[in-house]
């Protein structure tokens, strides 16, 4: 299996922190490129929020997101692996899925769990969502390794 393009959803915990540092690994061996991407989601239906505080908020979750994907970026660098990040307004579990069915990454690397407001029995319900959805390779990155 050749392994050139590796999906690497990142949220700052110390799972995804694992995930990163095995996403170095990997392409370090394969020579593969790695897209960092961090989600985030506004819930909203609070009616009573004045729209420019809402668009704030808004605001504030995806600087939130992009400072998660530059830790992630400044370690993939360091490692002189060729890399990207992209911040994606949306689910989490919805938006990854879709990016594992674009069939535009050979292999998905992500932690068992994260920042999720849902614990999943075993896995984290974002992880779980995605192995459910997929059509590549994923590896699922333990807490401590």
């Amino acid at each position: 299996m050749k392994i050139s393009k590796i999906l690497l959803p990142v949220d700052g915990s110390h799972y995804s922190n694992n995930a990163v540092d095995h996403a170095i690994y990997l392409a370090n061996l394969s020579g593969a490129q790695v897209t960092a991407v961090c989600c985030y989601e506004w819930l909203g239906g609070l009616t009573e929020i004045v729209d420019s505080v809402v668009e704030e908020i808004k605001d504030k979750m995806r600087l939130q997101a992009e400072s998660v994907l530059e830790k992630a970026a400044r370690k993939l660098a360091e490692h002189d692996i060729a890399h990207e990040t992209r911040p994606i307004s949306g689910a989490p579990g919805t938006m990854l899925s879709n990016l594992a069915k674009s069939k535009e990454f050979d292999l998905i690397i992500m932690g068992s769990h994260g920042h999720s407001d849902i614990a999943g029995l075993f896995l984290g319900s974002v992880t779980h969502k995605v192995l459910n959805t997929i059509y590549c390779p994923v590896l699922v990155v333990p807490e401590s390794v």
